[in-house]
């Protein structure tokens, strides 16, 4: 039962941060959508940065409510449901392999390692955590492949997988190559790839949202499956 009410506490804290950064997304963005309809209906206004010393009418800031939202906002919020995933990903494995530890009997440990551990918990974690750092640097299908040899839960399919592979590329790509799409976002993305080579990746918010939801859903899915097989 452990287990179960882990899986179940990290589900619902994973999915309230996903609501609430979607939440943050399109508050924002209405948020910015007002002060553009006050502006043009007449509103004069003037901010001033003073860490950088910038000054901003209210026409300068019209003409970058568009870059904010279009670019910053949507950016960011996608990173960021990016990194939800991830982060609940790789805690449920942990919590899976600190409960069920023997699929780890043969790894090895420096013996200096162990000599320091106050018990066989401390170790359990340690080779835990050297086994999700390797794993982390695997591709996102073989994530998945290595949670499906450990619980046979058969989610999510195939596509869903695939969707997510593209999604987390983008990511990638924002993060590491300026948002310049590359062959290894290719291959990472498959059939899914939805530009060429040296393209500029783009955020639409159709595709912001349909990430939400694919990422949401995942980790509904995934985490009811482990909570049916921990009892």
């Amino acid at each position: 039962m452990a287990l179960a009410d882990d899986v179940r506490e990290l589900a619902g804290r994973s999915l309230a941060a996903l609501d609430a950064g979607h939440d943050y997304f399109t508050f924002t963005k209405r948020a910015w959508r007002l002060l553009q309809n006050e502006i043009i209906a007449g509103r004069t206004l003037k901010f001033r940065n003073v860490s950088t010393g910038t000054d901003a009418t209210e026409q300068e800031i019209l003409r970058r409510s568009r870059h904010y939202t279009k670019t910053y906002l949507i950016s960011s919020t996608f990173q960021h449901f990016v990194s939800l995933f991830e982060d609940f990903f790789f805690d449920l494995l942990r919590h899976w392999l600190i409960a069920y530890p023997g699929s780890l009997s043969k790894k090895q440990l420096e013996f200096g390692t162990v000599l320091k551990a106050a018990d066989k918990g401390v170790i359990v974690a340690n080779v835990v955590d050297r086994e999700l750092n390797e794993l982390k640097y695997e591709r996102l299908a073989d994530w998945f492949a290595y949670l499906e040899r450990l619980t046979k839960l058969g989610c999510p399919t195939a596509d869903e997988i695939l969707q997510l592979a593209e999604i987390k590329a983008s990511r990638d790509i924002l993060v590491h190559n300026k948002g310049v799409t590359n062959f290894t976002y290719i291959e990472k993305s498959g059939n899914r790839a939805r530009f060429k080579d040296g393209d500029p990746l783009e955020l639409p918010e159709g595709y912001h949202r349909a990430s939400w939801d694919i990422i949401k859903k995942v980790i509904g899915d995934v985490a009811d499956a482990v909570v049916l097989k921990a009892h």
